[in-house]
């Protein structure tokens, strides 16, 4: 059985636990919780423990099946897909070559959405990027159903995952742009993403986006 890590909130593993209710692959959870409150969070949790479980480049999240113990956001997506269901990565080097290229762009967007709200309660950079950003990824996405076309792409789990803390984070998001929101439906609505979605007990129905250090944090239940 896989073996997923990661801080105790949504961050970069719920757009992996998407993935993997998809594919319908069983894991176990390992989250490590920041604790404390301000100026002394507590992350020995993790700090604790990073050096000591046998990673050649210790970080969260990380991915363990076997013999094999992997981390980076990326690669861990990759993997599962490849392992899976590699229909996700695309069924044409045209395909792939469009995930690769908006990957860069997507984890761009992400950082500059989430490094703000652990450095201020002000909002002002995330709305910038936002603006900058998303209308790009939109019209690149046009009418397709998918973030690079009609196919699904191991890397439409980590957009869908984005649009919501966006969403959180600037709640016009939908009104702005009306296609983002059937986008959203449509992932909801994936088999085995929806059954996950809909259990009130799983795990990202329970959980912050960011962690307690962060100034600016927040939910979003699906059910």
């Amino acid at each position: 059985m896989l073996t997923l890590g990661y801080w105790k909130i949504r961050g970069l593993a719920a757009n992996i636990r998407y993935q993997l209710a998809y594919s319908g692959v069983e894991y176990e959870m390992i989250e490590y919780e920041q604790k404390g409150t301000a100026p002394n969070f507590d992350s020995t949790s993790w700090f604790g423990v990073k050096h000591d479980l046998g990673f050649d480049f210790p970080n969260l999240p990380y991915l363990i099946d076997g013999d094999l113990k992997m981390t980076e956001t990326l690669a861990i997506h990759r993997y599962i897909a490849d392992r899976y269901k590699p229909e996700l990565l695309g069924s044409d080097p045209l395909v792939r070559a469009r995930v690769s290229m908006v990957e860069g762009v997507l984890l761009g967007l992400k950082n500059a959405v989430t490094g703000p709200c652990y450095a201020s309660q002000d909002k002002v950079k995330i709305v910038t990027a936002i603006k900058s950003t998303v209308p790009i990824v939109v019209k690149y996405m046009g009418e397709s159903r998918f973030l690079c076309g009609d196919e699904l792409t191991y890397m439409d789990f980590y957009f869908f995952e984005l649009v919501q803390l966006i969403l959180m984070l600037h709640p016009t998001l939908y009104e702005e742009y009306p296609s983002l929101k059937a986008y959203s439906t449509s992932m909801r609505h994936l088999p085995g993403l929806k059954g996950y979605l809909d259990n009130s007990e799983s795990v990202d129905n329970n959980r912050d986006f960011n962690n307690v250090c962060a100034f600016i944090n927040g939910n979003a239940k699906f059910c």
